[in-house]
C-alpha cells in the first residue's frame, strides 16, 4: 500500500493550499483494504465516520468510510470492494479503540453492513455530554 505524496499527482486534490497538504489515500480494492486494515491494527486507536444513502431504503446504503489512524486519513469506497473481512476483523480488535461522534447512524451502517458493531468504541458525542457540554 502506499502512502500519497506530495509527488504523487493525486495528492494535490484539493483546490486551495488548504486541501492540498491534506495526506489522504483513496481505498477502492480489496487489496488496498487489507493492507490498510493491516497497517491500521497497528495503532492503538482511529476515529471512524461513515457517509450513507438512506433514500427509498430500509436500511442505510454504504457510500465512503473515512479513517484516521493518527497521522494519514483513509477514504474507502466501497463500491469495488468485496471482501470486507479485514475490515470486520479491525473492528472487532479490541487492542484498537474506536473513535466515532454522534455515532448512532455510523453504527446503524455497521451494523447492517458488517454484521457487527465496533468494539471498543467511545463515541465523543456522549463523552461531551457527560462533561456538561451540550448534545449538539
Amino acid at each position: 500500500m502506499s502512502r500519497l505524496t506530495p509527488a504523487t499527482p493525486a495528492f494535490f486534490m484539493g483546490a486551495n493550499k488548504r486541501e492540498s497538504d491534506l495526506n489522504y489515500q483513496m481505498i477502492t480494492t480489496n487489496d488496498e483494504l487489507a493492507s490498510l486494515c493491516e497497517v491500521t491494527r497497528e495503532f492503538p486507536a482511529i476515529a471512524l465516520d461513515t457517509e450513507f444513502v438512506r433514500t427509498r431504503t430500509y436500511y442505510p446504503q454504504l457510500g465512503l468510510i473515512q479513517m484516521y489512524d493518527g497521522k494519514h486519513v483513509s477514504l474507502i469506497d466501497p463500491l469495488g470492494i468485496t471482501d470486507w473481512a479485514p475490515m470486520r476483523e479491525l473492528l472487532l480488535d479490541t487492542a484498537v479503540t474506536k473513535y466515532l461522534h454522534a455515532g448512532s447512524e455510523d453504527l446503524e451502517v455497521f451494523l447492517n453492513t458488517f454484521g457487527i458493531m465496533p468494539q471498543p468504541l467511545i463515541d465523543t458525542q456522549i463523552l461531551a455530554a457527560f462533561s456538561g457540554r451540550p448534545l449538539s
